[in-house]
């Protein structure tokens, strides 16, 4: 009998089509380069080397070690994060773009200059776990004020992680919003907006208190876009110490 569903398990895998290679012809990957530039280019770099996307500039993807997984990431987004979905494209427009991806992990990884273990101190000692959090042994450690930073290291590059240390204003994540709650009774409330719908509003204070606010309740609503509660660093630390900082985030990476 475990004879039979081995051999039926087999023949179905047998008839499974095997994944189609990605097209290697250079007018593909040109074609795969504009509609790049176009479309992935704002957020992951012109070269693939990272900003407000991860660094793609890289032999190894962490969220998409084969052809197939890279596809699937570029047609469908990443639930949870910034990266959306290239619904505007066609499969073959789509695995165009996955072939000229493959072509930037072909560049020499960057080495981030500075010390990482100074780098950390660097950290505790501007405060930055008041605001942000980096996972240690599975849990959270730090304030859930600001974003996480477990794997900043994979989503930013080292260029962008000094722009949003020196002009935090500059790296604002989309869809980052800071909003003032004025309630028709009671004390207004400043944070950063969890949700939002029809009805109601949900903030995250500067203490990391959760507030949710019924509409009809509020006085007054006032949204700042393209703002950060982060301070810049600029006049705070010197050249070694930012740069050991930069080297230390960089080196938060997603597990392989």
């Amino acid at each position: 009998m475990r004879m039979v569903v081995f051999l039926v398990a087999a023949g179905l895998a047998a008839q499974q089509p095997s994944p189609e290679p990605l097209p290697t012809a250079a007018a593909d990957i040109e074609q795969g380069g504009k509609l790049y530039r176009g479309s992935c280019g704002y957020c992951h770099g012109p070269q693939g080397d990272g900003g407000k996307g991860a660094d793609l500039a890289k032999p190894k993807l962490e969220r998409a070690a084969s052809d197939e997984q890279l596809v699937n990431v570029i047609k469908n987004g990443i639930p949870g994060t910034e990266m959306p979905g290239a619904w505007h494209m066609i499969d073959n427009e789509i695995r165009q773009v996955a072939a000229f991806v493959r072509t930037l992990g072909k560049v020499e990884s960057k080495l981030v200059p500075g010390d990482k273990v100074k780098g950390k101190q660097v950290y505790a000692r501007a405060g930055c776990a008041g605001c942000h959090s980096v996972r240690e042994n599975g849990r959270p450690v730090g304030s859930l004020v600001g974003p996480e930073l477990t794997a900043i290291g994979s989503r930013r590059s080292a260029a962008h992680l000094r722009e949003s240390l020196l002009d935090p204003a500059a790296s604002v994540p989309e869809g980052y919003l800071i909003v003032t709650a004025v309630p028709r009774v009671g004390t207004a409330v400043t944070g950063t907006r969890l949700s939002e719908d029809t009805f109601t509003l949900a903030l995250r204070d500067l203490a990391g208190r959760n507030h949710v606010f019924e509409k009809t309740g509020l006085k007054e609503v006032r949204k700042e876009p393209k703002k950060s509660t982060m301070p810049s660093f600029r006049d705070k630390l010197s050249a070694e110490e930012l740069q050991d900082l930069i080297a230390y985030l960089a080196s938060l990476k997603e597990p392989s």
